[in-house]
């Protein structure tokens, strides 16, 4: 079976709502096992390494990546390491750049995690940057009232891609994500009706 591996992003879990709504979406179907949704260790390195061992495991049968903010930055870089599909959900695309402002003590309010984040972890950051991605790979979505990000950078870092959804408004989270459940889980081959 085809498997969905939901990828989060900075500070938040395998809780999220977005990998909440595509697992019940899956559970719908009959395929509750279809989608995966770790939760990943704060350290870009370690994360990476997390998300390969799963991709390793699941890669004979089929694996498409979706990450949401620094998750669709991690899905990226793995997407072009392993040629996968993947569908960036508003990508922290300029990660090593942005999370600077976020260097020392952290708080994840979802796990309860307390950290420090350092310049070495900027620097495991920027060695997962994709220069140039492979158009045919991606899926975009982005929403421009991301209140985080800048939509226009995600269109600068991926010019060309398989299939845009590119709406005004929305926010960070992607407003309205369940829309397109039935439609990512037929992106990933897992709904193919």
């Amino acid at each position: 079976m085809t498997t969905l591996l939901y990828i989060h992003g900075f500070n938040s879990s395998e809780r999220s709502h977005k990998a909440t709504v595509l697992g019940e979406a899956a559970e719908k179907i009959g395929l509750h096992d279809a989608v995966i949704s770790p939760r990943l260790s704060w350290q870009p390195a370690q994360a990476i390494k997390q998300l390969e061992a799963i991709i390793e495991a699941n890669q004979q049968q089929g694996i498409t990546l979706i990450g949401s903010s620094l998750g669709g930055f991690y899905a990226a870089y793995l997407a072009e390491k392993y040629r996968l599909k993947a569908i960036l959900v508003n990508p922290a695309v300029q990660a090593p750049v942005l999370l600077q402002d976020f260097l020392g003590p952290q708080f994840n309010p979802y796990t309860n995690e307390e950290y420090e984040l350092t310049q070495a972890h900027m620097l495991e950051l920027e060695q997962l940057v994709v220069t140039e991605p492979t158009a045919d790979l991606y899926w975009l979505m982005i929403q421009e009232g991301d209140e985080v990000l800048d939509y226009k950078e995600a269109l600068k870092a991926f010019p060309k891609t398989a299939r845009l959804t590119h709406e005004e408004k929305g926010d960070h989270s992607f407003t309205e994500f369940e829309r397109f459940s039935a439609e990512i889980l037929r992106f990933a081959e897992i709904l193919t009706e």
